[in-house]
């Protein structure tokens, strides 16, 4: 057996590539910490995810927040004591089903994940700081249009009727 490395693997595509690198990145947990850190707060990654989540999404129920959080039903359970200890979740009855209940974001917990968000304007500022007006623009624009394509690609292939941005609960 050698001790050399086996040479890499890569996608033949510059374009997956590097969007690859760059949700690796934003997904990695010390980025996550990075981003927590920029506004003092000590929250765990999953903590800070869920706030994130409430704040994308609006109130939930929990089996909803494991599937787009894809984290353990324990996991997120554990996570939404915590934060409604914290003052930043409160639980009420959902009014579908009075069995279980809805989770949303408190003032506090809307101000938390307020914060998230501005660290990721203030992120993206930077990062076009030397990007003209319109190569943002344009940019914006087929991201938009490639987001848009991404989830009619993910439904067919999921068979997923959700409204988009929104997990299905199966």
């Amino acid at each position: 057996m050698s001790n050399e490395r086996e040479p890499r693997l890569h996608y033949r595509s510059d374009l997956v590539q590097n969007m690859t690198s760059l949700l690796t990145m934003w997904h990695s947990p010390r980025f996550h910490r990075d981003i927590l850190t920029e506004r003092n707060r000590s929250l765990s990654t999953l903590e800070m995810r869920l706030i994130w989540t409430l704040g994308s999404m609006g109130a939930s129920r929990p089996s909803e927040l494991s599937t787009a959080l894809d984290a353990t039903a324990t996991s997120v359970s554990k996570a939404i004591a915590k934060m409604d200890d914290a003052g930043f979740i409160i639980r009420e009855p959902s009014p579908d089903d009075h069995r279980s209940h809805t989770v949303l974001l408190t003032p506090e917990g809307r101000r938390a994940a307020q914060e998230i968000y501005d660290v990721g304007d203030v992120m993206v500022t930077e990062i076009f700081a030397d990007w003209t007006e319109e190569d943002v623009s344009q940019f914006s624009a087929l991201l938009a249009r490639f987001a848009t394509e991404s989830e009619t690609f993910a439904r067919r292939i999921h068979r997923d009727t959700a409204e988009p941005g929104r997990p299905q609960v199966e």
